[in-house]
């Protein structure tokens, strides 16, 4: 009983003492991050919400999960700094590529839709029959044939056995039970091919043809 009575003493002297800080109501909210894509007035809005309520009765995974919900946030951390403030931090998502013309796929391998679609410069890649993990797999195995002509890839469509690739200067159709053997031989002789069409911007070639293939 005396133990009960000396704890119950000692934590009211603790509140008594630190009642400022038990009682603090929030006066500032301070938000780190970079905004490329995520709409900071509408985060910083949201934030301001926050002031004049009790530091301590913050349901912070609560408020974190509402803030991943906006478009772009990948990653958000709320950190109480007792007497009066909060600090807002905020992750967007770094997008690799777009998939099939509706979503972003981010740096993680992680899909997320956004309202609009504002990045122009980006990988697209596209099918009606695979999932975008194994077609991104597969963007990077014909990548890794086209640098030998120092060629990027922009675009990709896998349409059930089609392939549709997409580069700066080349448009390549293909089969896909084809495409390894194909793409090769293409690239073996496409410097000498170039050569020969010095004038032409853009090349479209059509591999699907079981032997050689087609220019236009």
């Amino acid at each position: 009983m005396i133990r009960i009575t000396l704890l119950i003493i000692v934590v009211s002297s603790i509140y008594f003492f630190n009642k400022n800080d038990f009682s603090s109501t929030i006066e500032r909210v301070d938000i780190e991050g970079q905004f490329i894509y995520s709409n900071e007035k509408s985060i910083t809005e949201k934030a301001k919400l926050f002031i004049g309520k009790n530091l301590y009765d913050i349901d912070l995974r609560f408020h974190k999960s509402e803030f991943e919900k906006m478009p772009w946030v990948k990653n958000s951390q709320i950190s109480i700094k007792p007497p009066n403030r909060l600090v807002l931090k905020i992750v967007e998502h770094t997008p690799i590529f777009l998939w099939n013309e509706s979503s972003y796929v981010n740096n993680e391998m992680y899909t997320f839709v956004t309202p609009n679609l504002p990045i122009e410069n980006i990988l697209r890649l596209s099918s009606n029959d695979d999932s975008y993990e194994s077609v991104y797999e597969l963007y990077q195995s014909i990548q890794s044939y086209l640098l030998d002509i120092d060629e990027s890839i922009y675009a990709l469509s896998k349409q059930d056995d089609m392939l549709d690739v997409r580069t700066k200067n080349l448009t390549i159709i293909v089969r896909y039970s084809k495409y390894p053997e194909k793409i090769r031989a293409f690239v073996s002789i496409y410097p000498d091919l170039k050569s020969k069409m010095k004038n032409r911007k853009k090349i479209h070639v059509d591999l699907r043809y079981p032997t050689g293939f087609a220019v236009r």
